[in-house]
């Protein structure tokens, strides 16, 4: 299953991925964070609308000592337990972020050419780390600062076991696709003034010549998936997919 959306996220092209009718109810575009360039971010932030985020599985933060931002409120906050109370979240429990970074060689850090170099440069982080003679997370602050422009999120260990947003659903696919397990997403949103429906989203794709996936087929996936979805680590993936060759042009 899913072999036309595995073959587009090795070759650079992104995907949408639907999570759950009874969730969000929200469609993200989706790509590997090692293919993101200036175009892609300017895709993701002029079609897609949402906020542009960065994946990262929940190993990967233990070893870098990144704290889920709301466990780092209740502790440093006034009042931190109280704000960081989800007990009234509409659609989950758990949230996803964690720190905001941006690379130590971009200027503001918002522009699509720096957030494309932050999102890069992270991604080349993951797949050095096991190489690293240093401790990472101190290798980690001399190449980024935070807060930044970058939104990274964790994906939770256990992947659907324990939570199934997008972080963990985009994160899954790159990382059964064998490419470093990160994941940059965004939200589609509407004219409308809401989210893109699965309606309009699956006509979005269409119109862009993009796979659309349902986050309950990724799920069904992979409780038969004995490898949990590991795959191995792609370091250069050569004929990297442009927008040119199918998206629609910016406007």
């Amino acid at each position: 299953m899913f072999n036309r959306e595995i073959a587009d996220l090795r070759s650079g092209k992104p995907i949408m991925i639907f999570d759950f009718k009874d969730r969000e109810g929200e469609t993200d575009l989706v790509i590997p964070s090692q293919f993101v360039n200036t175009e892609i971010i300017r895709f993701f932030r002029k079609q897609g609308g949402g906020l542009i985020c960065t994946t990262m599985k929940e190993e990967i933060a233990r070893t870098l000592h990144l704290p889920f931002l709301d466990d780092l409120y209740r502790k440093f906050l006034y009042q931190g337990t109280r704000l960081a109370d989800a007990s009234d979240m509409k659609y989950d429990k758990t949230s996803s972020f964690t720190v905001t970074i941006n690379h130590r060689d971009t200027f503001t850090g918002v522009s699509d050419h720096d957030r494309s170099k932050t999102i890069n440069e992270f991604s080349n982080f993951i797949s050095e780390m096991k190489q690293l003679k240093n401790d990472p997370g101190v290798e980690f602050s001399k190449r980024f600062r935070s807060p930044g422009h970058v939104i990274l999120l964790i994906a939770r260990e256990g992947y659907f076991s324990v939570r199934k947003g997008h972080t963990e659903l985009s994160t899954y696919m790159v990382e059964k696709a064998g490419l470093i397990p990160s994941a940059t997403i965004v939200e589609t949103l509407s004219d409308s003034g809401k989210s893109m429906s699965r309606d309009e989203a699956m006509e979005f794709a269409r119109s862009n010549k993009l796979n659309f996936i349902d986050g309950s087929d990724i799920v069904s996936e992979w409780l038969e998936d004995e490898s949990n979805g590991i795959g191995s680590i792609r370091y250069n993936t050569p004929g990297a997919y442009t927008l040119s060759q199918g998206i629609k042009k910016i406007g």
